[in-house]
C-alpha cells in the first residue's frame, strides 16, 4: 500500500518536473524569436520567424538544458520531499538544532520540529507508551502514519510516528530508510531526556527527604527533649528551695530528676540510633549484625567468608537496616526457625544474602511496607534487591550495592 502511495507522489513529481521543463524551453524559444525578429518586422505567424532563430533557440536550450533541468529537479524535489535524499544534510540540521542550547524540556520538541521541517512532514511525534512527549504539526483525517521503534542499546524507549505528506500522500522507501537511520539519534536523545528527568526527580526526592528528616528531628527535639529539659530546670529550682527545709521532699525530687534524666538519655539514644546505629561505629558491620536484637524463636547465623572492602557509611546503614527487616519478616510472617545472613564483597560490590527456612512466599505475594522499604534502601544507593523463594522452601533476600562512587 505504501509503495502504491509513494508511486502517486513520484508520478505527480514527474509531471510537475516535465511541465516546468517545457515551460522553460518555451520561454527560451520565445525570447530567442523576439530578440532575433525585433529589428525586422512584426510577426504575423510562425512562418515569419527566420529559420536561424530556431537554430539559436535550440542551441541555447541544449547548452543550458543540463544545469537548468538539474536545478529545476532539485527545486521541485526539495519542495515536495525536503532533504530526503541528502541524509548528511538532515543529520547536520538535527545536530545543529540539538546543540543550539535548548534546555532538557525542549530537546524532544526541537527534534520533532526539525524532522518535520527538514523532510516536509506534516506531523511528527515522539511517544513513550500511551504518552506523547513531543509533537509537531497536525495529522489530517485519513492520513496514514508510520511508527518506528525508538531504541537505545537493548532498551525500547518509545515510538517515532510520522504522517505521510499531504501533497503526495505517501512515504517512499527512501523516506523509510532515512527515518530508520534517524530513529537511532532520536532514541539517544530520548534516553538522554529520560536520564535528565530521572536525575531531576531524584534531586527533588533527595531534597524532600532531607527536609522531612530535619522536620522530624526538630519535632522530636521540640516535643521530646525540650519539655524534659525544661522540667529538669524547674525541678532543680524546687530542689534548691527544699534542700534546707524539707529533706524528704528533696529526696523525692532527686528521684524524679533521676528518672527524667534517664528518659532524656533514652530519647537522645533513640534519635542517635535513627540517624545511624551506634553499634556500627562501636563494633563494625559484621559484629553489629551479630548483636542485632534477638527475635523470639529465630536462631541466626552470620557469615562473612572473606574480608570486606571498605564500605561507605550509607551502604553500611542500608545493609544493617535491610538485614534487620529481613530477620523480622522471617520470624513474624514466614514463621521461620533459622536464618542465615551472609556478606560477600568484591572490589566494586558488596552483597547481603538473608535466607530463612520459613513458609516461603505465597502464590498471591504482594510487597508490603517492609519489602518496599528494603527495596527503596537498595535502589537509592544504586543497588538492587531480589526477594525470591529459597531452595530450602523458605525465602531468600539478596541485596547488592555498588561501592565505587557511593558515599
Amino acid at each position: 500500500m505504501w509503495r502504491e502511495r509513494a508511486g502517486v507522489g513520484q508520478w505527480v513529481y514527474q509531471v510537475l518536473y516535465r511541465l516546468l521543463l517545457l515551460l522553460y524551453a518555451g520561454v527560451v524559444a520565445g525570447l530567442c524569436a523576439v530578440v532575433v525578429t525585433w529589428p525586422h518586422r512584426p510577426i504575423a505567424s510562425l512562418a515569419d520567424i527566420p529559420w536561424w532563430s530556431h537554430t539559436i533557440a535550440l542551441v541555447l536550450v541544449a547548452v543550458t538544458w543540463a544545469p537548468v533541468s538539474g536545478q529545476i529537479s532539485r527545486g521541485v524535489h526539495q519542495l515536495a520531499f525536503g532533504e530526503r535524499d541528502n541524509a548528511y544534510e538532515v543529520v547536520e540540521r538535527v545536530h545543529q538544532h540539538l546543540h543550539a542550547g535548548p534546555g532538557p524540556d525542549e530537546l524532544l520538541p526541537t527534534l520533532a520540529a526539525t524532522l518535520a521541517h527538514t523532510l516536509k512532514l506534516p506531523y511528527v511525534s515522539i511517544e513513550t507508551g500511551e504518552d506523547t512527549v513531543a509533537a509537531y504539526g497536525s495529522m489530517g483525517d485519513g492520513m496514514q502514519v508510520v511508527r518506528i521503534p525508538l531504541r537505545y542499546q537493548s532498551l525500547t524507549l518509545g515510538t517515532l510516528s510520522v504522517s505521510a505528506r499531504r501533497r503526495f500522500d505517501g512515504l517512499s522507501s527512501a523516506d523509510l530508510r532515512l527515518l530508520d537511520d534517524l530513529a537511532g539519534q532520536v532514541g539517544i536523545t530520548l534516553y538522554a531526556a529520560r536520564l535528565s528527568e530521572e536525575l531531576q526527580t531524584s534531586r527533588e526526592k533527595l531534597v524532600t527527604a532531607r527536609e522531612e528528616e530535619r522536620l522530624r528531628i526538630r519535632r522530636d527535639l521540640h516535643d521530646g527533649l525540650g519539655p524534659t529539659l525544661a522540667s529538669l530546670g524547674l525541678q532543680l529550682g524546687a530542689l534548691h528551695r527544699t534542700l534546707r527545709t524539707d529533706s524528704d521532699g528533696a529526696e523525692r525530687l532527686v528521684k524524679e530528676l533521676r528518672d527524667d534524666v534517664r528518659e532524656a538519655t533514652a530519647e537522645i539514644r533513640r534519635l542517635v540510633y535513627e540517624l545511624r546505629p551506634p553499634m556500627l561505629d562501636e563494633f563494625g558491620l559484621i559484629d553489629a549484625l551479630r548483636n542485632l536484637r534477638p527475635v523470639d524463636g529465630l536462631s541466626r547465623s552470620i557469615r562473612a567468608p572473606g574480608p570486606l572492602p571498605a564500605l561507605p557509611a550509607a551502604v553500611e546503614v542500608a545493609i544493617y537496616r535491610i538485614a534487620a527487616e529481613a530477620l523480622h519478616n522471617a520470624a513474624r510472617h514466614a514463621e521461620a526457625g533459622r536464618c542465615v545472613v551472609e556478606l560477600t564483597g568484591r572490589d566494586d560490590t558488596v552483597t547481603l544474602t538473608v535466607t530463612d527456612d520459613g513458609r516461603g512466599l505465597p502464590a498471591d505475594y504482594l510487597a508490603g511496607v517492609g519489602h518496599r522499604s528494603m527495596r527503596e534502601r537498595a535502589t537509592e544507593l544504586g543497588g538492587s534487591i531480589t526477594i525470591v523463594p529459597a531452595g530450602t522452601g523458605g525465602t531468600r533476600v539478596t541485596a547488592t550495592f555498588p561501592i565505587k562512587g557511593t558515599a
